[in-house]
């Protein structure tokens, strides 16, 4: 099996790298961060003199964020997440519960599946399956990219219950962002984050991916800056290039470790982060979700190296040289990822993409993957060879990894080890 790697179409005018990925931008915000709607939004989609005009900054004037929001727009939103909310309770109730921490993966793939049967474009959480109805959003940007104006209205439901609703608008020459989120309360739907915005840069790739970046408060009206890029998946990854990346790949990535954007192969294992690796392998193996506070002390050698040799052509005597080991105690030492030991790039907030899978003669499979970067908009930021071994019971072996040569490969940035040496 093959599957055609093709890069994306841009329109990104340039580039910006942020240090670390923290929320998306209209719809991405944590249930921490739930309010009602906010009161004393000023009525009116009026263009920014005619803001200026009406109410100063406040209303937006000679800005392109917080636009104001008609209450007519509120209005159809919270009747639109209603419906949308009643689809996806038939087949999992549990998106009823205001403080639901995180849906049941399965149902929450029925809700999105429900959702979709309005005709309405919807996303899910898995971010490799594309949406429901992508068709009508592959129109509306193939459109959006000959400069015809049209709008469309795409859904989003979020793991902890919530609801996205994003109108996107398109005047021939400037796209626009109505984003609201919506929860469950009680028996009702009630509206959380409203934003309109103007979109400062877009594309939309030939692999399905859709990414944009909104405009937003820069200095002097603000000190840090306000990550504002997003990506979506239109169409969806070919399944069984989507099911080995969610079930090898996307749980170890590229941030706390440096395993997928390295080179190395069985005779040239010294440069792995183990320390840093162990926790990704560890769930990756099925072990459950790593608990930080048995490890505070280290990881008791048998432990830490039945693992690693069970996931890479490394010994024992290996390990024992290249990771961070205590000989007294017996125990690899480990620690949480933080500040100080942090690899700082935009590689660190990429997502791993299988596009190509050929199994070999020896029973190994080589996979091309690319590394997906939302804050560069880029569909093939890095692209690297992994060859794998998997067994009957779906454990995987990591043969090999080899980035490819190019300019992305001679820019990454030097990697923090976990547990300096």
């Amino acid at each position: 099996m093959r599957i055609r790697n093709r890069k994306g179409k841009s329109i990104i005018a340039c580039y910006m790298v942020f240090m670390i990925m923290t929320v998306f931008l209209a719809g991405c915000a944590g249930k921490d961060g739930r309010v009602t709607e906010p009161e004393g939004v000023p009525d009116g989609r009026q263009e920014q003199d005619e803001a200026g005009e009406k109410g100063g900054a406040e209303n937006g004037k000679g800005r392109d964020y917080d636009l104001p929001v008609e209450e007519a727009d509120k209005k159809a939103a919270r009747e639109d997440c209603t419906r949308m909310f009643e689809l996806a309770a038939e087949v999992c109730p549990e998106i009823r519960q205001a403080d639901a921490s995180e849906l049941p993966g399965e149902a929450a793939e029925e809700a999105v599946k429900a959702m979709g049967t309005s005709g309405a474009p919807v996303s899910g959480t898995d971010v490799y399956s594309g949406m429901e109805n992508s068709k009508d959003m592959e129109r509306f940007l193939e459109g959006c990219e000959n400069g015809e104006s049209g709008e469309i209205t795409e859904y989003e439901l979020y793991s902890d219950g919530r609801i996205g609703r994003k109108k996107f608008s398109f005047d021939g020459e400037t796209m626009y962002l109505l984003a609201i989120s919506s929860y469950w309360n009680g028996d009702n739907v009630v509206l959380g984050d409203i934003s309109y915005s103007k979109v400062r840069d877009w594309s939309y790739t030939e692999k399905g991916w859709f990414f944009y970046e909104l405009c937003v408060p820069e200095y002097p009206e603000v000190t840090e800056p306000v990550y504002s890029s997003a990506m979506i998946r239109v169409k969806p990854l070919e399944k069984e290039c989507a099911q080995i990346t969610e079930q090898y790949l996307k749980t170890i990535a590229y941030n706390g470790n440096n395993l997928f954007w390295t080179d190395w192969d069985e005779e040239h294992m010294e440069g792995i982060d183990y320390n840093g690796l162990f926790e990704y392998l560890y769930e990756v193996r099925g072990y459950g979700t790593f608990d930080q506070a048995r490890y505070t002390n280290g990881i008791p050698g048998q432990e830490f190296e039945e693992l690693m040799t069970s996931c890479l052509p490394v010994t024992r005597e290996e390990l024992r040289e290249y990771a961070a080991y205590d000989s007294d105690s017996g125990m690899y030492e480990w620690i949480d990822l933080g500040v100080g030991n942090r690899t700082l790039g935009a590689i660190v907030s990429c997502i791993p993409e299988v596009t190509a899978a050929e199994k070999n003669d020896d029973g190994t499979m080589t996979l091309t993957v690319d590394a997906v970067c939302e804050s560069m908009a880029d569909d093939s930021f890095l692209t690297h060879c992994l060859v794998i071994r998997t067994d009957e019971a779906g454990n995987v072996r990591y043969l090999c990894n080899k980035v490819e040569e190019g300019a992305r490969k001679e820019a990454l940035p030097e990697y923090i080890y976990r547990i300096r040496r």
